[in-house]
């Protein structure tokens, strides 16, 4: 269907009009479910709301951590989510997406354990941790000039000087993810996420179907370089290893992953699904459910109603196929505690349909990402009202990815700035 602005009189008219469209959602009026506890690798986190990640470009030149990163982070916290999953950081000084990321490393780290440390002492409860480990890969800017490294020379994304990254270099990649999560044990965290999604290099291996050497061609060869990071940091670290994955990027075949060969579009979820199987079996219990590549459909990740490309499909059905994309991983993962996403574009409606998805089993948790950002006090709103103030939510105008996206601005709420609402 059309793309379509939201223009809801209501939670429940949103929910008539997705029944209408065929697409399904899942709805609970009971919103208790996203109080009650999840136990992690022994920890329990005290509620089902997490806030996701989204890079702020806001840190020091060495990649610690700045007051503003702190500010952002000790508001978010504030905010009542059970679980913050932090920003990606990058693993080397190559990989950064711009000058302002966060890079760990051995001569920053204690930043960190101080970042965690503030985090912790502002939050209401108990707050789990997880600390996204990235390489950019395609979008390498580390020093102010693109200098994107690729996994393959893609049609679709296509980039001018860019860099095949060879297979030495990829082996040797995996040093620095380990060196970054011993890190980040020590600085305190609960756990690491080995990047997977939205293009990034992990990612973008997934779809090099035409690379030649050992880390592309075979479906063995393109996973290879996520699973040997993550049982090289099983063997070596007690930290527990998550995965923010792509089931579908919306890229044309052969340049994207999970989709249909005889139509970008559509969905054929095969490869991924066998992927998430032998994270499993490969220890991994904590999976952060995402689809889309924003320097492609940016609409596929975040649905929004203005401020990007047209999109190709209604929002609905875009979020839509990120909840059948968390189910069936649960259904393949059963024990993992599953994280799903893009609940933003709902408003109030998303209380509803997390709670709904909690009960039915499609997921543990669910993740906000856009909506922490204007509205960061949206967790203890649901856990104490059991809604969200549509006047609070998130418009999803794409203000504030555009500003780090295009701009290399620090990131904010451009609504909230121009409203005159206090930020951090």
């Amino acid at each position: 269907m059309e793309h379509e602005k939201f223009s809801y009189p209501s939670a429940r008219a949103l929910l008539e009009e997705a029944r209408r469209m065929g697409v399904a959602l899942p709805w609970s009026e009971r919103t208790e479910a996203l109080a009650a506890p999840v136990t992690l690798s022994g920890i329990t986190l005290r509620n089902r709301l997490l806030a996701q990640p989204i890079e702020g470009f806001d840190a020091n030149p060495d990649g610690s951590p700045s007051q503003r990163s702190v500010d952002r982070y000790c508001e978010l916290a504030r905010g009542g989510s059970g679980a913050l999953w932090l920003e990606s950081v990058s693993v080397n000084h190559q990989g950064r997406s711009n000058p302002m990321q966060l890079w760990i490393t051995r001569e920053n780290w204690q930043s960190f354990r101080d970042l965690a440390a503030r985090i912790r002492e502002s939050a209401p409860g108990p707050v789990y941790l997880v600390l996204q480990l990235t390489h950019s890969g395609r979008n390498s800017n580390p020093d102010g000039t693109p200098t994107p490294i690729c996994a393959f020379h893609s049609r679709a994304i296509p980039k001018e000087n860019e860099t095949i990254i060879p297979d030495e270099a990829l082996e040797a990649l995996e040093e620095d993810y380990v060196q970054a999560a011993l890190l980040a044990e020590r600085a305190g965290f609960d756990a690491v996420d080995v990047r997977a999604c939205h293009g990034y290099l992990i990612n973008e291996l997934f779809a090099a179907v035409n690379r030649p050497g050992r880390y592309g061609g075979s479906f063995e060869n393109r996973t290879r370089l996520l699973l040997n990071i993550v049982d090289r940091i099983h063997k070596v670290s007690s930290v527990t290893v998550g995965v923010r994955i792509n089931l579908y990027d919306g890229i044309p075949y052969p340049d994207g992953w999970g989709v249909d060969i005889r139509d970008g579009r559509k969905m054929d979820l095969a490869e991924p699904l066998r992927l998430i199987a032998l994270l499993y079996a490969h220890g991994v219990r904590l999976l952060n459910v995402s689809c889309g590549v924003g320097a492609y459909a940016p609409f596929v990740i975040r649905p929004y109603d203005t401020g990007g490309p047209t999109p190709w499909e209604h929002p609905l059905e875009g979020i839509g196929r990120m909840q059948t994309c968390a189910r069936l991983v649960k259904e393949a993962a059963p024990e993992a505690v599953v994280i799903a996403s893009a609940f933003s574009w709902l408003r109030e409606a998303a209380p509803p349909v997390a709670a709904g998805g909690i009960e039915a089993g499609w997921y543990d948790i669910a993740g906000f990402g856009r909506e922490s950002i204007a509205y960061p006090n949206y967790a203890n709103e649901i856990l104490q009202t059991g809604a969200l103030r549509r006047e609070n939510c998130c418009v999803t105008c794409c203000g504030c990815t555009n500003l780090i996206k295009k701009s290399g601005k620090m990131l904010r709420c451009i609504m909230k700035s121009r409203l005159g609402k206090p930020e951090p």
